[in-house]
């Protein structure tokens, strides 16, 4: 750095040091800031050139110097500028050829004609590891960002399209120029240029999987295949079968980075959230829509998703300018980490699991993810978690206070990596002056930086062993190979290869390879196995019988792919008599991940078999596993979201074995109640009328008869409908009798109380509302008042609101919640005017003035007139002085409990529908700011907000969880999930905001503010 630049920096360094020296005291006032570096409130008063110098470029023969790499390897250009610019994804074809996504026009200039973004071809005609030669394959794209070869083509995203380019006259360019699928992120208002469809990836399943880009939407369709209809992308993933264009969903919600282990497990990152794995396939969360299923996708960093990060470079000068420029009041803006902008994950990207043969066994499975901001590479060891179900990332042993990799110059931009054929991980360095998000960034500073500097430039680097390089950039030339060849190169201990001979088996097949996949099943490499096993499967050749021996295999992932796969092949009685013994089996595998397979697996036997059959013993078997495996998330809800038909199956043997459902079956025995319920078909259903007798003699308790009763309702029926022998009808008589007699234990009123939520018998009514008078329990009140919510009728709406006075502070609240859910309530309630209209919260009051229902608005404008929130610059002008105050955390923490639990965790405390207050710690005082304030200016896609009405009158609002063919799950503020029947659903809208209230500041002044940041900025 030359005497002139250093002199520009002076500043810049010295506000860093005020800064990171005085953490404990917040930022200084904006005045001192103002005065000490020439600015005011409003303007520059020095020349914005000169706070702006930049860091220049560095060559490519320079650029290997500025890593720093862990000990024992090394890095090598594999390209650079010219051959490539903008290099965001990589793809190697059967002749070793690779091919590059460039996305030039990233980030502002997508309509551009004609498009900027193209595709690269590039090749090492010498094996040195060198791509010397570089050709334009295919270009006009606009923001590509994802491509895979496959069936002689290659596949590009392109939002909202994927294509397909073929060069069939071997000139090295593609001719060929196919639209397949369109529809990715249609109906958005805007494409979000760091959420889009990315990381398509071959799969062991003979599918290319594509990362739809975190929680897009869209209805997608295929153009070439009018026969299958369109899908909506719903938040999940994306696959397609490469030879017929099939297409489907599977688990998604990650942002940027997808890849497969040698196990075929599924891992990805978000920008805070480096390392996502998803712990089983998302087929089974959609086949009992009465069960809901933990998330398949989880957050496995030992340290966390926005885990502390080393990096060697300095922050950008323009980050730190604008720093200094926001907490001066020049620019608007979130200052970033209390003034530092850096040292934690906030940009992650490209998670990629290693599967090569460079490194030695050590880093095979380890996962890589680049931090596109910090400059840096980062290793996490990849372990089975402490139930054994689930996994766990760490930072490996010897790797603590730095990264594998990191470069000083700050133009390094690692957005992706790459398994390539010479068994090496290839790194994607976009190579960008700038690569912050647009929208982020002031026009007071863009204008003095160039967004688009270095879309001429971009490197490749390959990460290379100290010893043993020698042996690396080896030819390809498995597009030559035989069959047999590519049989025995399933034994690669390259994954690339692995995959690009079972691809190109798939892609010819030839049936002839059937005897040699045999063959090579019966060696001891399961990593083979699995490939054969795929190879079978695509071949259309995979039997009950080849998977009948894989599922005793010495090895634990041999078992769990064969039993993953054998519910496909059980086509017939035969089959399932030969199926059943061997998943049985699999219930008490020593192996956890075995066990959790054999269990979803065996929910998918949906036949009802005689009793005592041998294929009966499967769901004796399940009913004991549900007793042995309670209290074990994972076991339990692979039985408990069997299909309907083997839920029922299940609680009847399981009736047998537990006549007296203990605290750890109680919550399972009751969902499989509510399902096997949801079964009953006709009013004359001798099931309905064993289940009836089933619940009274063995299980008379609320919860299992309210299980019952939801059950019924799904069917199309109800208790009294179907309880003709009265069984029930003299359980609800005693019931009445008990909640009318305020001399009776409260928890027994309670239970009564419960029990009657199921009848709708005019004298169960009657006594429910006379809980409401006064000198009643708050809990009584409270929960007479959840039982009659479901109650539509007007004299209960009456009821609910003329016993207000009486209503002790619990029931005020739930009355208020349960009113607020229905239009006609909702109306009816702010006409009353029995409740103040400082008593409405602010997610109240912004959730009725904005309603779908004109009645709502109207009569809320009128009722709520003084609580209407003012404008959000008025409401951020009165509270900018909190960022600058020091604030005292544990006055913040009480300050979180009353207005923040309900939908942020923080310190173990809370409810996380939102975003986990850690994960947002480090914003800075003025981003946590204006996120409490104005909640709505930047939303991600997994926490917008949906409002859902039923065709029973509910108006719902949430996230949405789980959409798919049967079911919506909304996740509500208090953390409450409610899966809605696809049948049940009237419609749905959202706004695109946050479920996040504006107007949470009430009742706040400026001092309690700061305390509330400060907490915030103390979470750990």
């Amino acid at each position: 750095m030359n005497v002139h630049s250093l002199i520009y920096y002076l500043p810049i360094i010295t506000l860093i040091t005020m800064v990171e020296a005085q953490p404990s005291e917040g930022i200084q006032t904006k005045t001192t800031y103002a005065k000490a570096y020439g600015a005011t409130q409003g303007k520059v008063e020095v020349d914005p050139s000169k706070e702006l110098p930049r860091y220049p470029a560095v060559e490519p023969h320079g650029a290997i110097k500025t890593w720093q790499v862990k000990k024992g390897f090394k890095l090598e250009l594999a390209a650079h500028e010219p051959q490539v610019r903008d290099p965001i994804a990589l793809s190697f074809d059967e002749q070793g050829r690779m091919f590059v996504c460039e996305m030039h026009d990233y980030s502002e200039m997508r309509d551009v004609t004609p498009h900027m973004g193209r595709i690269s071809m590039l090749q090492d005609k010498d094996g040195d590891g060198y791509y010397e030669t570089s050709q334009i394959f295919a270009d006009d794209l606009a923001w590509p960002t994802g491509l895979v070869w496959a069936n002689g083509g290659l596949y590009v995203g392109a939002t909202p399209d994927i294509w397909r380019f073929e060069d069939k006259d071997g000139d090295g360019k593609a001719e060929v120029r196919e639209k397949i699928f369109t529809g990715f992120g249609t109906g958005l208002k805007l494409l979000n240029v760091q959420g889009l469809m990315n990381s398509f990836m071959w799969g062991q399943d003979n599918r290319i999987h594509v990362l739809a880009g975190g929680g897009n939407r869209g209805v997608i369709t295929c153009l070439n295949r009018p026969d299958l209809k369109g899908i909506e992308l719903g938040g999940k993933d994306f696959w397609f079968d490469p030879l017929t264009h099939e297409f489907g969903l599977e688990g998604g919600g990650a942002q940027y980075g997808m890849s497969f282990d040698n196990y075929g497990r599924k891992f990805a990152c978000s920008n805070s959230d480096h390392l996502q794995y998803w712990v089983y396939d998302d087929k089974y969360a959609s086949r009992n829509p009465y069960y809901q299923m933990p998330p398949a996708r989880q957050s496995i960093a030992a340290d966390g998703g926005a885990a502390e990060v080393f990096r060697i470079s300095p922050d950008e000068p323009w980050r730190i300018v604008r720093t200094r420029w926001r907490i001066a009041g020049v620019v608007k803006g979130a200052v970033e980490g209390g003034g530092r902008v850096s040292g934690y994950f906030t940009g992650a990207t490209g998670t990629t699991i290693y599967r090569g043969d460079a490194y030695g066994p050590e880093l095979v499975n380890n996962s890589f993810t680049g931090d596109a901001g910090g400059q840096l590479v980062h290793r996490k060891v990849i372990k089975p978690s402490a139930d054994g179900i689930s996994l766990i990332g760490e930072r490996p042993a010897d790797e603590h206070g730095f990264e594998f990799a990191a470069s000083k110059d700050t133009w390094v931009r690692v957005v992706n990596f790459a398994n390539a054929p010479d068994g090496c991980l290839h790194i994607c360095d976009m190579y960008r002056e700038v690569i912050e998000h647009p929208w982020s960034i002031p026009d007071e500073i863009k204008k003095h930086i160039d967004l688009n500097n270095g879309n001429d430039r971009g490197r490749i680097y390959r990460i290379v062993p100290d010893e043993g390089a020698e042996r690396i950039g080896q030819k390809v030339t498995l597009g030559k190979a035989s069959t047999e060849e590519l049989v025995k190169t399933l034994g690669h201990p390259n994954g690339w290869h692995r995959d690009t001979a079972q691809r190109l088996l798939f892609e010819r097949q030839d049936k002839g390879a059937v005897p040699m996949l045999e063959k090579v099943m019966s060696g001891d490499n399961a990593l083979t196995k699995l490939h054969a096993v795929g190879a079978l499967e695509g071949l259309q050749s995979l039997t009950l019988e080849h998977l009948a021996s894989l599922a005793q295999n010495a090895d634990a992932r041999v078992r769990e792919r064969a039993l993953l796969k054998m519910d496909q092949r059980v086509k017939s009685e035969e089959d399932r008599s030969k199926a059943v013994p061997l998943i049985a089996s699999r219930f008490e595998d020593p192996d956890a991940r075995v066990r959790f397979q054999a269990l979803l697996t065996a929910g998918n036997m949906v036949e009802a078999p005689a009793e005592q059959s041998t294929e009966w013993d499967i769901y004796q078997r399940m009913a004991n596993a549900l007793g042995t495996y309670r209290g074990n998330n994972w076991l339990e809800s692979a039985i408990l979201s069997a299909s309907p038909d083997s839920s029922r199956l299940v609680l009847h043997t399981m009736s047998q074995t537990f006549s007296t459902p203990d605290r750890g079956s109680e919550r399972a025995l009751a969902a499989l109640v509510r399902t096997a319920a949801s079964q009953v078909k006709g009013q004359q259903s001798q099931l309905a009328a064993q289940l009836i007798t089933q619940v009274s003699v063995q299980f008379p308790m609320p919860e299992f008869i309210r299980a019952l009763a939801e059950g019924l309702k799904s069917a199309g029926t109800s208790i009294e409908k179907e309880d003709r022998e009265g069984v029930l009808a003299k359980m609800f008589a005693e019931s009445i009798k008990q909640v009318t007699d305020s001399a009776s234990p409260d928890a027994a009123r309670l239970d009564a109380i419960e029990l009657l939520g199921v009848s709708s018998s005019k004298e169960g009514v009657e006594a429910l509302v006379a809980c409401l008078g006064s000198k009643q329990p708050d809990a009584v009140q409270t929960a007479a008042i959840r039982v009659l919510a479901h109650n539509d009728s007007e004299s209960v709406t009456t009821a609910l609101i003329g016993n207000w006075a009486h209503y002790a502070p619990k029931a005020q609240n739930t009355a208020m919640e349960v009113l607020l859910t229905r239009d006609d309530r909702a109306v009816a309630l702010l006409k009353a005017k029995v409740v103040k209209p400082e008593e409405f919260s602010a997610s109240q009051v912004q959730a009725l003035i904005k309603h779908k229902s004109p009645k709502v608005v109207a009569a809320a404008k009128t009722a709520l007139a003084a609580m209407i929130p003012p404008s959000r610059e008025e409401v951020t002008a009165k509270f900018e002085p909190a960022i600058s105050m020091k604030g005292d955390a544990s006055r913040g923490q009480i300050q979180f409990t009353g207005r923040c639990v309900a939908c942020h965790t923080a310190n173990g405390i809370g409810i996380e529908v939102g975003p986990n207050l850690v994960t947002v710690k480090n914003k800075g005082r003025e981003a946590l700011l204006i996120s409490i304030l104005e909640p709505h200016k930047e939303v991600a896609p997994q926490f917008i907000g949906y409002t859902v009405s039923t065709k029973d009158g509910r108006v719902l609002s949430g996230i949405v969880m789980q959409d798919d063919a049967t079911s919506m799950t909304l996740k509500m503020m208090g953390g409450a999930t409610v899966n809605i029947p696809r049948a049940d659903i009237k419609g749905s809208q959202s706004s695109g905001q946050s479920l996040m209230p504006e107007g949470l500041e009430t009742g706040l002044d400026v001092q309690a503010m700061a305390d509330l940041l400060s907490f915030i900025e103390s979470v750990k």
